[in-house]
């Protein structure tokens, strides 16, 4: 049976959706997603002003250019997410340009292809996955999203690496 929201929760929404749209911090958010698009012109980037559950998205799907599905976010009035395969992070407040500034790496090191993700899987399941960009011929972890079934010792620990190709 479909059942119609109420007034209330409508209204509280509507407010929500437009206090975040003027506030400074999605004008920051908003300025990012723009930067990402424009140094990948040849990426289709899908910008949702609208999301659902948060205040701004943009969806890259996976295209010739594009290994893997990448999702960017910007939720809670200041933290921009990124998440891709089983890696999600958060950097906040968005109002530091340091931040930014490190989101906006992590997102073209992954675009371009000189991040990767590396995914730490027990049995059918990922544990733990670090963003990584390369460090003296080495693989230095720069953010990690991580499972607490992880810390079940077994089965044996097996790695995945998800990284694109670096012709975009």
């Amino acid at each position: 049976m479909f059942s119609y929201p109420s007034t209330r929760h409508v209204l509280s929404e509507f407010i929500r959706t437009v206090t975040a749209m003027d506030s400074r911090e999605f004008e920051i958010a908003y300025a990012t997603f723009g930067k990402i698009r424009a140094s990948f012109p040849s990426l289709a980037m899908t910008l949702d002003l609208e999301p659902a559950h948060v205040e701004l998205a943009m969806d890259v799907p996976v295209q010739p250019g594009l290994a893997f599905k990448v999702w960017l976010d910007f939720q809670n009035g200041d933290e921009l997410t990124l998440s891709v395969s089983h890696f999600w992070y958060e950097w906040f407040p968005c109002t530091k340009q340091k931040v930014v500034d490190k989101y906006l790496e992590a997102v073209f090191g992954l675009l371009s292809g000189r991040f990767r993700i590396l995914e730490h899987w027990r049995g059918g399941r990922v544990v733990k996955a670090e963003l990584q960009s390369p460090s003296d011929g080495k693989w230095k972890s720069v953010a990690t999203s991580t499972n607490i079934s992880g810390l079940i010792p077994w089965p044996p620990k097996k790695l995945r690496v998800v990284q694109n190709s670096s012709n975009v």
